[in-house]
């Protein structure tokens, strides 16, 4: 960023096989560390083939970046750093809560082969989330991760915010958008404390977007969280090149979810 080499530490998680179908990274929320996706980010690695790269994102554990709208850039020079070392092999990512939103916007910019979204904020509903308002101590948790020393008036939090709603930038209207057709399963429970509905649901107008809303659910889905997880290896293993009966077959263990599913 800005002409500087910046240092990106990351677990690396892989299945011992001769081949392997692609590279997946993934990273969490604000509050959310690399270190607690450790056990995830295995059963993915093991589930799936993939080798799979966890990183903190912007503003959490040991990013070198604050949280800011045009933060993804880090993440565009990792990408560029995978696709170097593990060339031909197509790369997705996999953002849980706000890095849901990084892997939102990388999905429409075009800069991975395909991306899931688990309860990010997008700005796809057109309405500001009031953050001062948020439960269990959310908007102290976003303040520290832009760099603020107390919590902001309303009006300065609303202006920090608008600046991360990926229609505010372009991304969700207009030529942008059907210029990047890159697969993107957006995911989250019907009753999220945090996420409005319609930034999940917003993005199902794009053609190459599957959305899942998952009922009696809260944010990120956590309810159902493993059956969202195994529907959702079986969704990029597919898009990655394997048959369709791979993703048949981790859908299995998710047969009593399916009913609680609104595809839209």
């Amino acid at each position: 960023m800005n002409g500087r080499a910046l240092e990106v530490p990351v677990h690396l998680m892989a299945r011992r096989q001769l081949r392997r179908r692609g590279v997946l990274m993934m990273s969490g929320g604000v509050d959310t560390w690399k270190t607690e996706l450790h056990r995830m980010a295995v059963a993915t690695a093991l589930v799936t083939g993939l080798l799979v790269v966890v990183v903190d994102m912007p503003a959490t554990g040991e990013s070198p970046v604050p949280l800011a709208p045009d933060a993804d850039r880090l993440l565009d020079g990792l990408v560029e750093q995978v696709r170097r070392r593990c060339p031909g092999e197509p790369v997705g990512y996999f953002g849980l809560s706000f890095g849901g939103h990084w892997a939102v916007k990388l999905a429409l910019r075009g800069v991975v082969d395909a991306a899931v979204d688990l309860g990010g904020p997008t700005g796809a509903a057109g309405q500001e989330t009031d953050v001062l308002s948020l439960p269990y101590g959310m908007a102290g948790i976003v303040g520290n991760a832009l760099g603020l020393d107390a919590l902001p008036d309303p009006a300065t939090a609303a202006r920090l915010l608008t600046g991360f709603s990926l229609r505010h930038q372009g991304l969700l209207d207009g030529p942008r958008e059907a210029a990047a057709d890159t697969p993107l399963l957006a995911v989250n429970g019907a009753d999220d404390q945090y996420i409005p509905l319609g930034d999940t649901t917003g993005l199902a107008s794009r053609s190459s977007t599957t959305v899942w809303i998952v009922r009696d659910a809260t944010h990120c889905a956590a309810e159902h969280i493993r059956p969202v997880l195994a529907r959702t290896w079986g969704w990029l293993l597919r898009r990655f090149g394997a048959p369709a009966a791979v993703e048949q077959l981790l859908g299995l263990p998710s047969l009593r979810l399916r009913q609680a599913v609104t595809t839209r």
